[in-house]
Formats: structure tokens, C-alpha cells, sequence
């Protein structure tokens, strides 16, 4: 019974020797198999120096997507429709990987990019590109020209009036929309005061929606103008190329607030 015993416990012993010795396994961390210089792209456009062109990636075996400044194609091949002249300069990112919340989170990317001339707008754009932007740069500044009714309280229904806190702080300052090489967005909190830049725009599919990314905002965002969630995407209610109204729903001191814009004047 003895013999028995010790033979047991040697066996308990060779397993957790075993057991403990081994070894770790090594895990390599998800990489890309591509590098930037062996990527081709091209670009075809629909008529010489034409803003409808077609992106498109020439490289087998590659996995990613299009970033053409005002969207994002997720196939090798993507028709444009760009909404101003000049040399722009896309991107086609190539990931190892995304996190699928609805927006693209790469783990890991390397990117490649093409310039496109584009020589003439010989196809029609949404005008909407060009009452935000004209040319290619635009200032726009809070309309006064009806006291009270350029930033104010409302309810859900964002043409119902309810009360206006007077002027805010950044009151006489001016915000500034580009598509100079991508969509800027550049904020002045004065008519002296530094740039916030780092910022971007995008319209939504049917430009119903105006949302900006990035570290500035919109005039107007203190106080009552502040998203309760962080959000900075606004409805577009009225939209010329002289007069910009911005309404945000669930804002900390309403249901709703409003801003009235409109282009400086030089």
C-alpha cells in the first residue's frame, strides 16, 4: 500500500513538473504583408483634366479602402465626383485590421497616395459643396442682421423660438470651411485671435447633416450651445450661398439650439 502511495505522488509530481515547463507560446502581433512602394494605383478620368474621375487600385491581394477627402470608398475601384479644380491628393489606406463599430478603427495601416489634376468642373456637383466652401475657402460669421435670432434656445421643433442669452463670448469671431487638399475647418474665437485648426467637415449622404471632427467648434458652442452627448453634428435647416442655419437637438440648457451664419463680408 506504501508502494502504492509513493508511485502516485511521483506521478502527481511528473505533471506538475510537466506541466509548469511549458514553454510559452509566442504570439506576433497582426502585421501588414504590404509595403507603400509596391502598391500601384491609378486614376481614369471621364474626359481630360474632368472632376468625375475613377481611383483605382491596381495591386492584387490588397485589402483597404479609398479616402478621397469628402468620402471614403471601400472597394479597389471608386467613381469621384469632386467639387473643385486644382492638383488634390487621395489616399488609399490598407489595413490589418478594424474594430467593426461602424467606423473604421485600424489596428495597423500603411497608406499610399496619387495626385489627381483635375482641370475643369465639366460635371455637376451637389451645389452644396460650393455655398460652404465657394472657390475653395470660405468665411462664414454669425448673421446679426435680426437681433436675437442668430444663436438661441428652441425646442425640438427648431424654428420655435424660446429665448436668446444675448451675444456669446466668441460672439465676433469667424469660422472658416476649405477643401485644400482636404476638408479644413479652422475656428477664430475673434477677428485677432490664433487659429484652432486640425479640424475637419463632412456632409452627410443627402447633406442634411453637418458634422465636425476635430479639437474646434462651431461659434456659438458654450454654455446652452454645448451637445449633451459630445456630438458635433448638426442639421442643416437652411442652406444657401449666403445664409447657413445649424440646428443641434438634446443640447445641456434646451432640447434644441440654433445658429444663424453667414459669409463675411471683405
Amino acid at each position: 500500500m506504501k508502494s502504492l502511495k509513493l508511485i502516485n505522488w511521483a506521478i502527481a509530481a511528473i505533471i506538475v513538473i510537466s506541466t509548469s515547463c511549458d514553454p510559452i507560446e509566442e504570439r506576433e502581433l497582426l502585421s501588414n504583408s504590404f509595403e507603400a512602394d509596391k502598391i500601384e494605383l491609378s486614376v481614369v478620368h471621364a474626359s481630360p483634366g474632368s472632376n468625375l474621375f475613377t481611383l483605382k487600385l491596381n495591386t492584387p491581394g490588397v485589402t483597404g479602402y479609398w479616402d478621397y477627402t469628402i468620402g471614403k470608398g471601400f472597394s479597389n475601384e471608386v467613381e469621384v465626383l469632386y467639387p473643385i479644380t486644382g492638383t488634390q491628393t487621395f489616399t488609399y489606406v490598407v489595413s490589418s485590421g478594424y474594430i467593426p463599430d461602424g467606423d473604421l478603427n485600424l489596428v495597423e495601416y500603411i497608406t499610399k497616395t496619387i495626385d489627381v489634376d483635375i482641370a475643369v468642373l465639366d460635371k455637376d456637383v451637389p451645389a452644396q459643396y460650393g455655398y460652404l466652401v465657394g472657390e475653395g475657402s470660405k468665411t462664414w460669421v454669425f448673421d446679426k442682421s435680426v437681433a436675437d435670432r442668430y444663436w438661441y434656445m428652441t425646442d425640438a421643433d427648431w424654428n420655435a423660438f424660446w429665448w436668446a442669452p444675448g451675444d456669446p463670448t466668441d460672439g465676433n469671431g469667424r469660422i472658416v470651411f476649405d477643401l485644400e487638399g482636404k476638408p479644413n475647418f479652422t475656428y477664430y474665437a475673434s477677428p485677432d485671435a490664433d487659429p484652432v485648426t486640425g479640424s475637419t467637415w463632412v456632409f452627410n449622404a443627402d447633406f442634411s447633416t453637418l458634422r465636425i471632427m476635430g479639437p474646434a467648434n462651431i461659434l456659438g458652442v458654450e454654455g446652452g450651445g454645448v451637445s449633451s452627448t459630445g456630438s458635433k453634428e448638426y442639421h442643416i435647416k437652411e442652406f444657401t450661398a449666403d445664409r447657413l442655419v445649424l440646428f443641434m437637438p438634446g443640447v445641456v440648457w434646451s432640447p434644441g439650439w440654433v445658429w444663424v451664419f453667414k459669409p463675411l463680408e471683405n
